[in-house]
């Protein structure tokens, strides 16, 4: 995989004194020709997360987007058209560039909300809606791509943050950015932490996989649970996430993950290994689990990083229409969603074609539970290798589609597309991901 570019210019001083920069719809010969295009925006720096939406932040009774770029920034712009600038505080300058997701939570339980940042200088940053720090943590290494976890493990109604580092350390941080505990895994943890109720008690683990490929299941206090760790083939130049689920029904929750060594595995609760079978490739995201095909039973949906999507069964047997390969790098499982409006889920997803020229280098797919290209697919966008935003930014009963593309300049960084989704699709969760259920 190529070598993340990070160097990225810096806004010139005197521009922070405007009140707005205009975000102008692209024109020009690297436009993607798209009559669903709304906005097509250059964002100084790169943008490798995912962007979410924020309740309206400039007061003109649309929704707004959030994100981390290149540029050590967390950057706010408005659906109409313009960044907002609010010196010193917005854009929002960290100690390094911003590849992980900006997190959005009522952190406190007050009713406002919170901005979580995790930047490459190794800080989590909790901000407020100003853009003012509440708090600053250390994890002391640099964080790669993976937000903090943000979860109520216990039932209190507290929430505290989890996250890996380059340090090697998992971290659980409270709601006022004490550090509970950190617990050292073997090597660096660029993979994402992710806490779940595995067996339906109501509190959840907390499970990590570090770049030798360690994955660990931890209690809510940081000790390790019987039957872990296991382990699995060490990462190349990014993650391979790992996550849990139900599998069979049965209300406990398998744990799974996928390897470089063109794997997937899954283990039980004790860490006994349920099954293992190959794939043509890793998938950096988790295998994401989904009823595509009606019959009441979940497929698990595999992004790899060759470019192939599978949705399989648990023994990794492909439903008819699957696998669907695309040839180019793909960073991030598809958004299950009805982007067309027919009744039917569709699988939604961004891929890097590494031989592409200007914007010809990314684009978004879309596909049909069947592994169809719906048409108007796909949809240039430059490099890209986060994952999709749907909301509806304009009350209007339509979702939009936001998608961050346009890495090492090869087109504008942030792009929103009309589609035939409807806002009264479950389930809608923080930050506005959609997903069709």
């Amino acid at each position: 995989m190529k070598k993340l570019m990070l160097n990225m210019a810096q806004i010139a001083g005197f521009l922070l004194l405007l009140a707005c920069q205009p975000l102008v719809a692209q024109s020009s010969n690297d436009a993607p020709a798209d009559s669903d295009l709304m906005i097509s925006a250059q964002v100084h720096g790169d943008i490798y997360g995912q962007p979410k939406v924020i309740d309206d932040f400039d007061g003109d009774g649309i929704k707004d987007i959030i994100f981390g770029a290149t540029d050590g920034k967390v950057h706010i712009f408005s659906t109409t058209g313009r960044e907002v600038f609010r010196p010193p505080y917005w854009p929002k300058q960290t100690g390094g560039p911003i590849l992980a997701d900006v997190q959005l939570t009522d952190l406190t339980n007050d009713g406002s909300t919170e901005i979580i940042v995790a930047s490459q200088d190794g800080k989590v940053y909790c901000l407020n809606a100003l853009g003012r720090e509440k708090w600053v943590v250390n994890t002391r290494g640099k964080i790669l791509i993976s937000a903090p976890e943000i979860a109520d493990v216990d039932g209190s109604g507290i929430h505290h943050l989890f996250i890996g580092s380059k340090s090697g350390m998992v971290s659980r941080i409270d709601d006022s950015g004490r550090l509970i505990w950190e617990v050292r895994m073997n090597t660096s943890v660029s993979a994402a932490v992710v806490a779940r109720d595995l067996d339906g008690s109501g509190i959840k683990e907390i499970i990590a996989k570090d770049d030798g490929g360690k994955v660990m299941v931890f209690g809510t206090n940081g000790v390790p649970k019987p039957g872990w760790p296991q382990e699995t083939a060490a990462n190349l130049t990014w993650p391979f996430n790992v996550d849990a689920g139900d599998i069979n029904g049965d209300g406990i929750k398998e744990i799974y993950t996928t390897t470089p060594d063109k794997k997937f595995v899954m283990w039980n609760t004790e860490g006994n290994k349920l099954n293992e079978f190959p794939l043509s490739d890793g998938a950096h995201t988790a295998p994401r689990l989904a009823d595509l095909d009606g019959d009441g039973r979940d497929e698990f949906i595999i992004a790899q990083a060759d470019g192939t999507i599978t949705v399989c069964d648990r023994n990794g047997r492909s439903l008819s229409g699957w696998p669907f390969k695309t040839g180019h790098a793909i960073y991030h499982a598809p958004r299950i969603i009805d982007i067309d409006g027919d009744g039917r889920p569709d699988l939604v997803f961004t891929a890097w074609n590494p031989e592409g020229v200007g914007v010809k280098a990314g684009y978004i797919m879309a596909l049909s539970r069947n592994g169809t290209p719906l048409a108007g697919y796909p949809k240039y966008i430059g490099k890209t290798v986060a994952p999709l935003t749907f909301a509806d930014l304009n009350n209007n009963g339509y979702l939009e589609m936001i998608a961050a593309g346009g890495i090492n300049y090869t087109g504008k960084q942030l792009h929103v597309f009309k589609t035939r989704a409807r806002n009264h699709i479950k389930i809608a969760v923080l930050g506005q991901e959609v997903f069709f259920q």
